[in-house]
């Protein structure tokens, strides 16, 4: 029932949301509904309606997220959410920042240009491959936290090689150290039951267009109402006041923008109630489990650059088949069985609630045949 939601034909199957995400038939017909709405009176007092569907938004975000609403704002995506505080919080030469090397490059190379520009020091720190422990994932930030450090920032979950951190101890450690913490969810964000106030960090991002199966062009940033003045604005545009009280008013002013597509992010997250945020989350990382075990077994020449257990990974998995004919492989996939992966240190597979057991299955009989 949940596959019927989305209009993806057969033979084609889509197991990357940790880029992009088919979204629910009913949320592109909402948006295409607000657009034409918008093209055949683009006056003011039509586009009203925007606003009050802006605030439906947000009010709904921050409730997804555990959140209060002043404490949220809507962006285009996770990259512009990090670039506003990578740009905005105000470091000074002699600062430090401890980067997990794993980020995503919006997470790191950011950070290193604004350090070049600015003379603070970034600290980049490297966890084990498949640890054993959690406390093996949080010891290195400990090591490299010092009295100079003023913020921790590591993604949730990694892209690259699908390492899930544990951030509610990472940012518990920040809090204890009296260091700001930023948490990249692109990976999370719609994919995990998440609840930014027992996580604890102060800044959260992501995007809506990955696991949250959103409209496009729409992330989400979330800064924790005691960081407000450690954070300047990057964009300075018409509507912008410098008394705003919420993170959408004083951080999120762009100008004009397309905002037919956030009309829609109230029904994709009423969506992931009615199936339930829990079982989202319990049924992605059951269909990576069990992915996992059937490659083990069928395809022993696989080697998986992703952690194996579910302690340490959620919806990403990585592999490699052998060191030769990866881009071959990758495009063989597509071509002849319909498989959309992404070509990510290997292949990466990012199944979510539109797969079912059957599709994994035929991945693995299609990764055997190639």
């Amino acid at each position: 029932m949940v596959k019927k939601q989305f209009i993806v034909p057969e033979p084609l199957m889509m197991v990357n949301a940790a880029n992009l995400c088919p979204s629910p038939y009913f949320v592109n017909e909402q948006v295409q509904a607000s657009l034409q709405k918008l093209e055949k009176d683009v006056s003011f007092q039509n586009r009203e309606m925007f606003t009050s569907e802006r605030k439906e938004a947000l009010e709904a975000l921050a409730k997804f997220v555990g959140a209060n609403v002043e404490e949220v704002g809507i962006t285009r995506n996770t990259t512009e959410s990090n670039n506003i505080l990578v740009h905005g919080i105000d470091l000074k030469k002699g600062d430090e920042i401890v980067l997990w090397e794993q980020n995503h490059p919006s997470n790191n190379m950011a950070w290193e240009q604004q350090a070049s520009r600015l003379g603070f020091v970034i600290k980049k720190v490297s966890v084990p491959a498949n640890p054993s422990s959690q406390e093996e994932l949080i010891a290195p930030f400990r090591a490299a936290i010092g009295p100079k450090t003023k913020l921790i920032s590591f993604s949730h979950v990694s892209n690259t090689s699908g390492l899930a951190l544990p951030a509610k101890a990472l940012c518990d450690l920040a809090k204890e150290k009296n260091v700001m913490s930023l948490v990249d969810g692109a990976q999370t964000f719609g994919m995990m039951d998440i609840n930014l106030q027992e996580i604890g960090c102060d800044f959260y991002t992501g995007s809506t267009h990955k696991w949250l199966m959103g409209p496009l062009e729409n992330g989400i940033l979330y800064i924790k109402k005691e960081r407000f003045n450690a954070v300047l604005p990057s964009v300075y545009g018409g509507g912008w006041k410098n008394d705003s009280a919420t993170v959408d008013e004083k951080f999120c002013v762009l100008g004009q923008r397309n905002e037919t597509t956030a009309s829609a992010i109230k029904s994709i997250i009423d969506f992931h109630y009615t199936v339930g945020k829990k079982q989202i989350e319990t049924r992605v990382k059951m269909l990576n489990s069990n992915f996992k075990e059937q490659l083990a077994v069928k395809v022993p020449t696989a080697k998986f650059l992703t952690p194996v257990s579910p302690e340490f990974s959620t919806g990403v998995t990585i592999l490699s088949i052998s060191d030769k004919g990866g881009p071959e492989i990758y495009q063989l996939l597509y071509e002849r069985h319909g498989i959309a992966c992404a070509p990510t240190g290997g292949f990466r597979f990012s199944p979510h609630i539109y797969n079912t057991k059957a599709d994994l299955d035929r991945i693995v009989q299609a990764l055997e045949r190639v």
